[in-house]
């Protein structure tokens, strides 16, 4: 009898263990990693219009990362930095880009780099990428590790 008992509170001990090890893995450590940004390509004026073609690129990479590379992303030419931010509710993905403190009256093009994840595997997702309250692009994945693609940004 004490032998069974011991047995099943190893596996009761055991069962928590993984279930806390998929905790680490789950949606609360949702994050951007190793975020840079290279720009400004060229100044323009406040009502300027027409700048390069703006695209958001994405593959899958290690450890259920995904790679993004948004091209072309407009923001103000003196910005004191700019900054993504993520949240998740169930499997719908936020990323929201942001200045802060703009001091000029100009923009330029910008290209921002991130990984975003980790990701599970085979599971969609609904990414969404937004400026503030504003959404400039929507896009719906399977992550799996051969995932790559190109979304172009429309305004």
């Amino acid at each position: 009898m004490k032998t069974r008992i011991f047995i099943f509170a190893i596996i009761a001990i055991f069962l928590i263990g993984v279930t806390s090890c998929n905790k680490e893995t789950s949606n609360e450590s949702l994050r951007i990693k190793e975020f840079s940004y290279l720009g400004c390509k060229e100044t323009k004026s406040p009502r300027a219009s027409l700048h390069g073609e703006e695209y958001i690129e994405y593959i899958a990479i290690a450890d259920g990362y995904l790679y993004i590379k948004h091209v072309n992303a407009v923001f103000n030419c003196c910005p004191d930095t700019i900054k993504a931010d993520v949240s998740m509710e169930g499997n719908i993905i936020t990323v929201d880009e942001s200045e802060t403190n703009p001091i000029c009256d100009c923009i330029c093009d910008y290209d921002l780099e991130y990984r975003l994840g980790p990701l599970a595997p085979n599971k969609e997702y609904i990414l969404i990428f937004s400026r503030g309250a504003y959404v400039f692009a929507k896009l719906i994945i399977n992550y799996t590790p051969s995932l790559e693609g190109k979304i172009t940004v429309r305004y």
